[in-house]
């Protein structure tokens, strides 16, 4: 990473923290406090805006009133974001009026919320996902239930013996599910183990099960299985996905939708 990219991500994260402590902050402000110029500053303020982080605000900006989300979860939503956006379309696309929706954690899922925030279908969300809960609430077309449990540390997500109690009291008509790592024989991964047993709490008490990832996903592990292969009713993904995978995933009888 060049050190002007690393030197401009370290200081959008203490402007982050400096727009948490403060009401509102000025260009010229932050210009001197930081040493660089107040184009600079406004570039950066820029990027935190189309993150929910800032709100503009006459000669600076403030925090915004929203929940907002991680640095290193930005980093990973950014990557291949032109796929995850048309997958996240396709993904809102099958939720039909009435239906209650498992929307996993993760930055595909989250493209799933974005779609679906624009639509007008009237349906029930049930989510661990606090960035998902942003994004969704307030939407009178949507009821939405957030996950009890115990905030994940560097990822704005529930995990843990709650969110697992409360997932086997729903039941839900489809179950949208993130990946690490699909593997055409073995299944769909998650990187961690109390991921990995959301994921799988989820689609066991779903009537349906669409794992969401793009192109770069597949073929690939993780950590922690969640899914078998015979348990995947489909699969969205990118027309980069590796075709011999694609090929052997058709022959387990896994609907695929490349987008």
């Amino acid at each position: 990473m060049p050190r002007s990219s690393a030197q401009g991500k370290k200081r959008r994260a203490e402007l982050t923290g400096i727009l948490s402590s403060q009401r509102n902050v000025s260009t010229a402000q932050l210009a001197g406090r930081f040493g660089v110029s107040e184009m600079t500053i406004r570039r950066d303020l820029k990027e935190l805006q189309n993150s929910g982080v800032a709100l503009p605000c006459y000669g600076g900006a403030m925090a915004a009133k929203r929940i907002s989300f991680e640095f290193a979860f930005d980093e990973r939503h950014q990557a291949n974001i032109a796929q995850k956006r048309r997958i996240g379309l396709a993904g809102a696309g099958k939720i039909s009026d009435g239906q209650i929706v498992f929307l996993d954690t993760g930055t595909t899922t989250l493209e799933i919320a974005r779609a679906l925030s624009r639509m007008n279908i009237r349906c029930t969300v049930i989510t661990g996902s606090l960035v998902i809960t942003s994004e969704l609430w307030g939407k009178e077309n949507i009821q939405l239930q957030l996950l009890g449990g115990q905030v994940r540390q560097k990822n704005p997500d529930l995990i843990g013996p709650y969110s697992e109690t409360m997932l086997d009291r729903f039941a839900a008509d489809v179950a949208f599910l993130g990946s690490d790592g699909i593997d055409p024989v073995r299944g769909s991964f998650a990187g961690d183990l109390d991921t990995a047993r959301i994921a799988e709490k989820m689609a066991f008490n779903a009537s349906k099960v669409i794992v969401v990832a793009d192109s770069s996903k597949l073929p690939r592990t993780g950590l922690a299985r969640y899914l078998q292969i015979k348990n995947m009713d489909e699969l969205i993904t990118d027309k980069k996905a590796n075709p011999a995978a694609v090929r052997k995933l058709r022959g387990q009888m896994v609907k695929i939708t490349l987008v």
